[in-house]
């Protein structure tokens, strides 16, 4: 998903293509496949043989990946709405361009974890449960629509929590900037952005900083509703939009937290934005161009939603050649890896690419001046 320029001028203008957010996107996709690759301690004997630091940031902390992605989806979505005007018209063909883009390759990934999961229920002569539970309508519907969290439904596979969450950003983020939109067509003020995102910047900051209790993983957007924002103000710092002293104090609130908290989760977020904006205001953002690199980060998305059940297929091929030692779980690593970034690789160019396609035939009507925001 590439970045674009989405201010309609009367003279068109070039696209824009930031490296750098597609090289996070690599590392933060590339990241959560080694989390799960040593789930239920797939490799215990290779990694007693790494050093624990090492285990711990390539293994263990896998899981921040998603870190990166929150903030990388502010960042690109207060790209994608500046300078726009929001009407309803606006605001519905905008969520429905999302729905298109994500949603093909999302569909195939269910398709493709209920498969595998039929399979190893068949092999294992057990009843079809994916991830535990019998498959239901209600349970698929839930999951074609993206709400199957706030119906406490179990996901069809695991990384789909995400997902659910990424919707929720994009309508409240898009709605909110309709309403500073009305705020200023009603009181010219040059303070109705912040009549807005003060609130919302204060209220999402009370569960790193405890106020609120972390429940785990959340089935609404709110307690991870702060990556997002870190990313939103981190491009309105980068654009003069917001002066970067207050993403600064932001960012320092939120990392004060996270270290009182003892959540990685918050202090990846602050990581993540506070580099975004600081390569940005370098004109750095062509940083990590290495075409593999870039590669990994086109085929991201694809790559996050379908590793699990390949991981799983992998460590049954593996398990099945070798005995259980060092040698089976090397071997393994890489077919993990490898067959991950393949069929990632495949999805991304069957399904994605095409998914794509069809989201830019949802045509926007863009402004031909500025949005003051």
């Amino acid at each position: 998903m590439n970045l674009t320029n989405s201010l309609q001028t009367p003279v068109a203008k070039s696209k824009v293509h930031f490296q750098f957010i597609d090289a996070l996107r690599a590392i933060g996709a590339l990241w959560v496949v080694l989390f799960h690759i040593n789930s239920d301690g797939r490799l215990a004997e290779l990694t007693n043989l790494l050093p624990e630091w090492f285990v711990t940031v390539v293994f263990k902390w896998g899981g921040l990946g998603v870190s990166i992605f929150f903030v990388l989806s502010g960042f690109v979505i207060a790209h994608s709405l500046r300078e726009v005007k929001i009407d309803f018209t606006y605001w519905k063909n905008f969520n429905l361009r999302r729905f298109v883009r994500l949603s093909p390759p999302y569909y195939v990934a269910i398709v493709v974890s209920l498969g595998f999961a039929f399979i190893s229920s068949h092999m294992k002569g057990e009843a079809f449960a994916p991830m535990g539970e019998p498959l239901s309508f209600q349970r698929l519907l839930a999951h074609l629509f993206y709400v199957q969290d706030i119906f406490r439904l179990t996901h069809i596979d695991d990384v789909y929590w995400t997902l659910c969450l990424e919707v929720q950003f994009y309508i409240v983020f898009c709605t909110l900037i309709a309403l500073v939109q009305w705020l200023n067509s009603k009181w010219n003020w040059h303070f109705n952005r912040a009549v807005v995102f003060v609130p919302a910047a204060v209220l999402a900051a009370l569960f790193p900083l405890g106020v609120f209790a972390d429940n785990g993983r959340p089935f609404v957007f709110l307690p991870m509703w702060y990556g997002f924002l870190l990313g939103v103000f981190a491009y309105w710092s980068w654009h003069k939009q917001l002066q970067p002293k207050y993403f600064y104090l932001y960012a320092a609130v939120l990392l004060a937290g996270g270290v009182i908290k003892s959540s990685d989760f918050t202090i990846a977020c602050v990581i993540t934005s506070t580099l975004l904006l600081e390569v940005a205001r370098a004109n750095r953002m062509t940083w990590l161009s290495w075409g593999w690199l870039q590669f990994l980060g086109k085929i991201s998305y694809s790559l996050y939603l379908t590793h699990v059940p390949v991981l799983g297929a992998a460590f049954f091929v593996a398990s099945k050649v070798l005995p259980p030692n060092i040698l089976s779980e090397i071997l393994y690593l890489q077919l993990g890896i490898l067959g991950s970034i393949v069929f990632g690789g495949i999805v991304w160019q069957l399904v994605e690419k095409p998914s794509i396609k069809w989201s830019q035939k949802v045509k926007l009507v863009k402004s031909k001046e500025a949005i003051p925001v």
